[in-house]
């Protein structure tokens, strides 16, 4: 009767203890106590075996210390856990940010007094701060550019722009989440950084953290006229049209006549008449030009022809744009001229002058008696010379090319020791692998593994063709990863960009995919047929995974452009063959914007300064003083072999004369790259990056040049955007407020605002979790009980 009466005494403790501590087994209680029955039978049974050889008390001893150990082993094994709710004093801090910007230092028409001033002084009149630090911390910040400490200071230009968003995501960066109180922040709400303040807003809301806003200013602009933004390319190739777009804002100049032009320098190179037909109104105007000559081109946008201005000094918007004849070398490689093919290769080859094009046809329309010559692809070819007939032919040739583009090739085109080769590209040298769908073999014909492997998706069986496949027509729909992807952008703005793609015209084939691989990525997918719904959820972290992973199904049963990054370089998979249906309507636009985008992304750094053998670039022309630089150069031979310099530094020169200097480090496998990054410059000017290193020295005399430079500048802000837009923007405070729970006021009424931060007491309940079985404690316990054992057990003479 013992061992049932020990199983029910242990199963009925065991429950008793559960209802102090968690039980965490890996088992049912029953199955704990039966266990432990077993276990204690074991130990009685071994007492009698051994109980002849040992006197009593030392028998006792043994079973009494084997028990006990047993206890502590089921202890440790049913892993108790003390969980209690406690209540602990929270150290509750607010924060007042400033807005110090140039805007917030204007004293609109009729007041007595600076923005900034009218509510520092409407803080002060309420006796706000003070009476918040008597139940909390309160700190005042500066923010312009970037946010600075009371009495810290900046570097010039700081206040010439104004970053809200990085406001307060500082804020949520230097105060715990649970003691966070919430914010004050003083401010026109004239944010005109690329962060967006809603996202940080949002974050604030769900730490019960309000945003308490005291907004100044006019919310009637001032007679103005000014430019609001300025879009130009970073960097084009010599030959190609420079596009560049300006908004223009006329305020108070209802029937008057301006004139915008496009400056390279001093000299004028286009301009445009404007008739204002309102008293607020917004113009876009465009210019294109071809620039003639390589180098750096500091062009400027100018407003002429208005008097009268509240602002003189934001009618004109100075830029960079980077002109070169550096080419990105692709390589297609197709098995038939379909109309994919013929439009891709046409864009590359006379379309797109950075593009150093070689083409593969594996199956080419042939006329009979003609002989076939045998070209194989390679980068070293001169330029122009793009029909080749054979494919690169060592692992040194494949590797020179940074964009290699599969068409609808058979899975003999390419053997074990290719696709070996492409992965190594793709992993190890950072090329960009772009694989275009076909009915016949591609991707899901890819016989090799490592060729699977380099796959972004789960295809379907090989040995089938899917020439009927995609059912009905279908319309380009972008995924939330593609709204912000590079890849896709063709519009300003999501909801522009959004009906760009909705607008091209349906399509008619795509292949279908069994799923998507970990860390693949869709970026458009196919929308008609009740395909492109929203997927929603319920409130709820569970409700949200759930829902996430049905859209994840979604895009994968519908997608069209899957990307993976993979090792060091990438790879992008087109699930239809019809891109070339973007030009519909539109000529080479959309078709040339996308795969030019689609090329850039993969392909890297297009690198500005010097000659074939050492090239130098930053990875942008203009910063600000809170920018770090990148520096990124080349190194390659006459054949275009990569070169390693160990001794490679970037030395960086102010008016000649050289300021600082940092290593590069060579990026393994990546053809030539090395790479370093500077820290931010606080004076503002023209800067140069000069390239130095025995092997960089040599290449460059190779090129025909003393030394590689790459010149920048360094500004307040990129163009007089702080000054460019002065009213009120209340409903982006409101926005804020709302987000957070907080509140917006005005100067006169701030002492509102105090009753968003003064709640009943500031303990927090939380919960608390405490081992029981694994400390020190216990594990010390168990093993002396268990060395006890031993010897005792030793000393009676047992084994």
């Amino acid at each position: 009767m013992r061992f049932p009466i020990v199983f029910l005494a242990l199963w009925a403790l065991l429950h008793g203890v559960s209802k102090i501590v968690r039980l965490s087994p890996e088992w049912p209680l029953w199955a704990v106590a039966l266990a432990g029955a077993a276990a204690a039978e074991l130990v009685l049974g071994l007492y009698r075996y051994e109980s002849g050889a040992v006197t009593p008390g030392r028998g006792r001893w043994v079973v009494g210390l084997r028990l006990m150990a047993l206890a502590v082993l089921g202890w440790i094994l049913i892993e108790p856990v003390w969980v209690r709710m406690v209540e602990r004093d929270r150290n509750r801090e607010l924060v007042v940010v400033l807005d110090d910007s140039a805007s917030m230092h204007l004293k609109d028409d009729g007041a007595d007094a600076t923005r900034l001033e009218l509510g520092e002084r409407g803080l002060e009149q309420a006796n706000l701060v003070k009476t918040l630090s008597e139940s909390m911390k309160v700190r005042t910040v500066r923010a312009a550019r970037s946010v600075k400490e009371t009495g810290e200071g900046e570097a010039e230009g700081w206040g010439d722009a104004t970053d809200l968003a990085a406001a307060l995501g500082t804020v949520l960066e230097q105060v715990p989440p649970d003691d966070l109180a919430g914010v004050i922040m003083v401010s026109d709400g004239r944010h005109n950084r690329p962060g967006r303040v809603e996202d940080v807003a949002r974050r604030f809301g769900i730490l019960d953290a309000p945003v308490g806003v005291v907004a100044t200013g006019s919310a009637e602009p001032p007679r103005d006229a000014s430019i609001l933004e300025v879009k130009a390319p970073e960097a084009i190739h010599l030959g190609d049209k420079m596009r560049v777009t300006a908004s223009l804002k006329f305020d108070g100049y209802k029937g008057k006549q301006a004139k915008v032009k496009l400056m390279r320098d001093d000299e004028e190179i286009e301009s445009r008449e404007i008739s204002v037909p309102q008293d607020h109104h917004r113009e876009e105007v465009r210019f294109t030009t071809v620039p003639e000559e390589g180098g750096v081109g500091g062009f400027r946008i100018e407003i002429d022809g208005l008097d009268g201005e509240r602002f003189a000094d934001n009618n004109a918007w100075a830029f960079e744009t980077s002109i070169t004849d550096a080419r990105t070398n692709v390589l297609i490689v197709e098995s038939s001229p379909r109309w994919e093919f013929r439009y891709l290769r046409n864009l590359f080859y006379g379309r797109d002058k950075s593009v150093h094009l070689q083409y593969v046809l594996l199956h080419p329309d042939r006329i009979e008696g003609q002989d076939d010559v045998l070209i194989p692809a390679s980068v070293s070819r001169p330029f122009g010379d793009a029909h080749a007939t054979r494919l690169p032919t060592s692992e040194e040739e494949w590797r020179k090319f940074d964009v290699i583009i599969l068409g609808d090739i058979a899975p003999e085109a390419l053997d074990e020791r290719d696709w070996k080769i492409l992965d190594g590209c793709v992993k190890e040298r950072a090329a960009l692998l772009v694989m275009i769908a076909g009915p016949q073999y591609m991707p899901h014909g890819i016989a090799s593994e490592t060729g699977r492997g380099l796959v972004p998706v789960e295809t379907y069986e090989r040995h089938r063709t899917f020439y009927s496949a995609g059912g009905e027509p279908f319309r380009f729909a972008l995924t939330a990863e593609g709204r912000a992807h590079p890849v896709v952008q063709q519009a300003t703005g999501e909801a522009a960009n959004d009906a760009v793609w909705a607008g091209f015209p349906a399509v008619s084939w795509r292949q279908p995919i069994r799923g998507l691989k970990e860390g693949a990525e869709v970026l458009l997918t196919a929308n008609g047929d009740g395909q492109g719904e929203e997927v929603g959820g319920g409130e709820g972290l569970s409700a949200a995974l759930d829902a996430l992973a049905k859209r994840r199904e979604h895009e994968a049963a519908s997608a069209l452009l899957v990307t993976r990054q993979t090792g060091k370089g990438k790879v992008a998979l087109l699930l239809t063959d019809r891109t070339w249906r973007l030009r519909e309507g539109a000529g080479d636009l959309y078709h040339h914007r996308f795969w030019g985008n689609l090329v850039r992304w993969g392909a890297g750094p297009v690198l500005r300064a010097g000659g074939s053998r050492a090239r130098l670039g930053t990875d942008q022309l203009t910063y600000t003083a809170d920018d770090r630089i990148k520096v990124t150069a080349r190194l390659r031979d006459a054949e275009l072999n990569p070169v390693t310099d160990e001794n490679l530094k970037a030395e960086l020169l102010r008016n000649g004369e050289v300021v600082s200097s940092v290593p590069l480090t060579s990026v393994a496998g990546s053809n030539g790259l090395h790479e370093a990054e500077l820290a931010p410059l606080a004076e503002p000017g023209r800067y140069e990056v000069r390239l130095r290193g025995e092997q960089a020295d040599r290449l460059s005399a190779e090129d025909g040049n003393a030394a590689v430079t790459a010149g920048f500048r360094v500004v307040g802000s990129r163009g007089p955007v702080e000054l460019a837009e002065t009213t009120l923007n209340r409903p982006l405070l409101e926005t804020v407020a709302g987000l957070s729970g907080g509140k917006v006021v005005d100067a006169a009424n701030a002492g509102e605002l105090a009753g968003l931060f003064l709640k009943e007491g500031d303990a927090r309940r939380e919960l608390r979790e405490t081992p029981l079985w694994d400390n020190a404690l216990v594990l010390g316990l168990f093993a002396l009980l268990l060395a006890a054992e031993w010897v005792i057990r030793r000393g009676g003479g047992l084994p």
